[in-house]
């Protein structure tokens, strides 16, 4: 997660790198798949108990959790549950019927970093309105992969994103967005709005190596606060955060994190 920063350096990659970061990719892809699973089967454990799941998972397959530790952050899985949009801190809190469940992680091999996230909703939805929100999110990070080109400006990321957003009635939050990734630097410019004008921002490049990250609400506030242990954002109602690590190509866009 990024927030604003009008002064923007953005280094581009190689394909050593690409190497490296297409491992991270699918360590961070099947350790979500893995959340994922977890909470489709209703499996009863604590916030605390799947973070352990995935940092044992990320570790044993040679990578290290890139957030465990980052900047003091305690845990290697964001889990944000219901009005928690990202950051939030495990606890020993079971996840309930109907919990509207984010996981934010990433995977660093050598420097090669992925970072990606998902929302599920664990046991039966509370309402159809939750289910469109986690599937509208979904949609909002395919329309934004789709619009990529070399030579676009940047927003025309954003701009998909929002105009998609709003067809379906649900709020943005562009307060908070994606991100440029570099060698060992999980956040890294440039920051990747959810709301841009398309002729807006840097011009896409091969081997720009970026995550993209709608984060929706329910309702008319996109407004967050901090909470108290200084990481976990909430938002006013439900939201649902999607994220894919991608690489610009000369002709095409790469998935790193996609799940199968």
């Amino acid at each position: 997660m990024f927030e604003v920063n009008k002064n923007q350096f953005v280094r581009l990659q190689n394909n050593d790198w690409l190497t490296k970061q297409r491992i991270a990719g699918k360590i961070t892809a099947d350790t979500l798949t893995l959340l994922k699973n977890l909470v489709l089967e209703k499996t009863s454990k604590s916030l605390i108990e799947l973070d352990k799941v995935a940092e044992d998972y990320i570790i044993s397959n040679n990578c290290i959790p890139t957030f465990k530790g980052y900047h003091g952050f305690p845990n290697s899985v964001c889990i944000s549950v219901n009005k928690t949009l990202v950051h939030g801190i495990c606890t020993d809190y079971v996840l309930q019927d109907g919990d509207v469940v984010s996981f934010d992680l990433g995977a660093t091999f050598e420097e090669g970093i992925a970072d990606s996230a998902l929302t599920c909703i664990f046991g039966e939805p509370k309402s159809q309105q939750h289910i469109d929100l986690v599937q509208t999110t979904k949609e909002c990070l395919t329309k934004a992969i789709e619009v990529i080109e070399v030579g676009k400006h940047l927003g025309c990321i954003g701009n998909a994103i929002y105009k998609y957003a709003k067809s379906k009635g649900f709020s943005v939050v562009d307060k908070f967005g994606g991100h440029g990734i570099n060698p060992g630097q999980v956040h890294a410019e440039p920051f990747v709005s959810n709301r841009a004008d398309k002729n807006e921002g840097i011009r896409i490049q091969p081997g720009l190596t970026i995550a993209i990250e709608p984060l929706l609400v329910i309702g008319s506030s996109n407004k967050t606060t901090l909470a108290d242990d200084g990481w976990t954002i909430n938002a006013m109602n439900i939201c649902a955060h999607e994220e894919h690590s991608l690489y610009i190509h000369e002709d095409h866009v790469e998935i790193i994190s996609i799940r199968n």
